[in-house]
């Protein structure tokens, strides 16, 4: 199958009346197509690598989007009531170089995989690894708060990554093609230890923190997930333990019956890599709430 054009969306959307969104990677279609059904929105959702000749990633939708902008529109129109292009912010926002194009739309965090590290879908993922049908016995705050204290090891990690990329005369130990499993790296650790000082007066200056609302802003979304990931499984692994001591609210067999199977068992089969693909599937998220406005607004313009 022939690949589009760029003025073929466009002449698409307009005889359609439907918004069409241009992605950077094939990954984030599914993701952007649940976001989308979640406040039952209407609109096709295009990978820029199904594009012909253009690069794939944050460049190729800048481009596509430039492409679709300079073809004559009819009066009164423009191509941002129709299409709009959605990119990751990453460190872009913080070099000052996010496009000012009409139709292009940037993230509020630094990926689509940022806007999962969130609390909404604790109960939710309790629920899916474990026999709990409802978790409401859970303390989401405290399990969210303890979660946020141990994913601090990825924030000088990430910092020094940062920096690099925005400081041309900085060398940085990390870049953001590093794996994130190298943060637990004795050697690593201890040359990031060196530049502490550095890397948090480097931080001040755009108010970063290693609370997860500031995390999301500069990690790398898939990094961040992953730490994330990790650290909630552990969680989860503990509610066995805790419910049977009464460290927590016991759930309504240990309650009844100690010895009894407890709800809060993990189901067979699940991992900490389980548990990084679980959470993309909730869209429902208040995280999303500004890119479903986005696409409700393109709809309403694209339909007039």
């Amino acid at each position: 199958m022939n690949k589009y054009e760029p003025d073929e969306l466009l002449n698409l959307a307009i005889m359609s009346k439907t918004p069409y969104v241009i992605v950077e990677g094939v990954d984030d279609l599914r993701i952007y197509e649940g976001v989308a059904n979640s406040a039952n929105i209407v609109c096709e959702i295009y990978s820029v690598d199904m594009l012909e000749g253009l690069s794939g990633g944050n460049d190729g939708v800048v481009q596509a989007l430039k492409n679709i902008e300079a073809l004559a529109m009819p009066a009164g129109k423009s191509a941002g009531q129709y299409i709009v292009g959605i990119i990751d912010r990453d460190a872009k926002y913080f070099r000052g170089e996010i496009p000012a194009l009409a139709s292009i739309f940037s993230l509020n965090y630094y990926s689509i995989e940022s806007h999962f590290v969130n609390k909404f879908s604790i109960r939710s993922v309790v629920n899916r690894l474990t026999r709990s049908p409802s978790a409401i016995e859970i303390d989401v705050e405290s399990i969210y708060l303890r979660v946020e204290e141990k994913v601090y090891d990825v924030y000088y990690f990430s910092l020094d990554a940062l920096k690099g990329a925005v400081d041309p005369g900085y060398q940085s130990i990390i870049g953001y093609s590093s794996s994130v499993g190298r943060r637990k790296d004795k050697k690593t650790i201890a040359d990031l230890q060196l530049r502490k000082a550095d890397l948090d007066a480097f931080a001040a200056v755009f108010r970063l923190t290693p609370k997860i609302d500031s995390l999301r802003l500069f990690v790398k979304g898939k990094w961040l997930l992953t730490v994330y990931a990790e650290e909630l499984f552990f969680e989860i692994e503990q509610l066995v333990s805790k419910c049977k001591n009464s460290a927590i609210l016991q759930c309504r067999v240990c309650k009844y019956d100690n010895r009894a199977p407890c709800l809060f068992q993990m189901r067979d089969g699940l991992n900490k890599k389980s548990l990084y693909t679980i959470l993309q599937d909730f869209f429902e998220m208040p995280e999303f709430e500004y890119i479903r406005d986005k696409l409700k607004l393109v709809a309403g313009t694209a339909a007039l």
